[in-house]
């Protein structure tokens, strides 16, 4: 009887260890929507890739948006206060353009100074134009069009 109970035993054990040591399937975050803590940037028609450098700090209504670092990166503030809205977008050095989007700077009648953003799930769209330079001709400004996509 003792060994009857030992076979099942390991039986089983053998049966079910593999099982035990798969690993879960890859995430796949819902359609329209980025993993948390990545985003995807494109600079002038340039695509930048995905990267997961993303911080997020929201106080209030603000919420401000970091990605990459001090050499190369991305930092959006996003208010909540009464629609959704983009008060500010600073790009540097990323598609070899440096510049910024401030809301209410400019000539606001033209739909270019305005930054559109929308939200699907946890991820926000940011699309503008920001005046700035390009890096390999710094001395004369320029514009540069942007789509910031990134889960927080």
């Amino acid at each position: 009887m003792t060994n009857r109970w030992v076979l099942t035993c390991c039986a089983a054990a053998i049966v079910l260890a593999p099982a035990a040591c798969s690993s879960p399937p890859d995430y796949a975050p819902p359609k329209g929507e980025l993993v948390a803590g990545t985003a995807q940037i494109t600079v002038n028609g340039n695509d930048t890739g995905t990267t997961d450098t993303v911080q997020c700090d929201t106080t209030g209504y603000l919420t401000t948006i970091t990605t990459g670092d001090q050499t190369s990166g991305v930092t959006a503030m996003v208010s909540n206060k009464d629609d959704l809205a983009v008060e500010s977008v600073g790009i540097n050095n990323v598609g070899g353009f440096t510049g910024s989007y401030t809301a209410g700077v400019g000539d606001t009648a033209e739909a270019a100074d305005i930054a559109e953003i929308s939200m699907t799930g946890r991820t926000y769209d940011i699309s503008g134009t920001a005046d700035g330079f390009n890096t390999d001709n710094p001395s004369f400004r320029a514009s540069g069009t942007f789509s910031i996509r990134v889960s927080c």
